[in-house]
């Protein structure tokens, strides 16, 4: 079984060379996720195979990253999607959680997870597969690296020269924000290509689809709380940033700057 499984999910790696990287992106993704799943057990898959499948995954992604940056002001490199991946830098299995006891048994644990809104995206009712996995602090602060080859996490500073940098343009975050998905009668411009959906966020549950998306700000040695930072409208439909902190009970989405 094992063997099937994973031979099964190389031939549909190499079925793919053709297609665009977004292509590879909605067809390769839920195959990732579930095989990835499978493969975390030691009851199911040898050590050598998860290796082989994890390279094999690395690679695909770093294809899939490799040109999804915009150049910012003042010299920020950002990504130009939220983090969508599944594994440390060093190849790693980054734990699933698929309920909220799981997630809560991975904070207990100290142990980097991540989940999508509404822990398994079947359960959706919107494509949130398109604004990345929710990550918890443990995964931002891990060792082996969150952040693919080439890029880093950004600060609570690289979120205010962003901002700044937008002002001084003559320009608001409402014009990185996504032209669609909110719920709040507003809606911004994406003259940037930053293209920031209203994502939300993960406590015990769910929250905030449609009406804000909040990221993690990095900060190291982590400590009782982590940074972070939610993007909003403000009084007058323009965005806004607001800096917060929380403990590792909560789940954001993850943008990358280039080192």
């Amino acid at each position: 079984m094992k063997s099937i499984i994973l031979i099964a999910f190389i031939l549909s790696v190499k079925g793919v060379n053709g297609q665009s990287k977004k292509e590879q992106i909605t067809n390769l993704s839920i195959r990732l996720d579930s095989t990835l799943l499978i493969l975390s057990s030691e009851r199911t898959a040898h050590d050598k195979e998860k290796l082989v499948l994890n390279a094999k995954i690395n690679k695909l992604e770093e294809q899939i990253r490799t040109n999804k940056s915009v150049q910012v002001f003042n010299g920020q490199n950002w990504m130009a999607e939220n983090l969508n991946v599944s594994t440390f830098r060093n190849g790693d299995v980054i734990i699933q959680a698929q309920s909220d006891d799981e997630w809560q048994e991975a904070g207990f644990n100290k142990q980097a997870a991540w989940c999508y809104y509404n822990d398994r995206i079947e359960d959706s009712n919107v494509v949130v597969k398109t604004y990345g996995k929710l990550y918890n602090s443990f995964a931002l602060n891990d060792p082996r690296g969150l952040a693919p080859e080439g890029w880093r996490l950004p600060t609570e500073a690289d979120w205010k020269i962003l901002e700044s940098s937008l002002i001084n343009s003559g320009m608001s975050l409402a014009d990185a924000y996504s032209k669609d998905g909110w719920t709040n009668g507003l809606s911004g411009t994406n003259t940037t290509g930053l293209n920031f959906h209203p994502a939300g966020w993960r406590d015990v549950g769910c929250g905030g689809l449609g009406s804000q998306t909040s990221y993690w700000a990095y900060q190291s040695p982590i400590g009782e709380s982590t940074p972070y930072v939610s993007l909003l409208f403000d009084e007058n439909g323009l965005g806004t940033i607001v800096n917060q902190s929380t403990s590792w009970i909560m789940g954001f989405n993850v943008r990358c700057i280039r080192e």
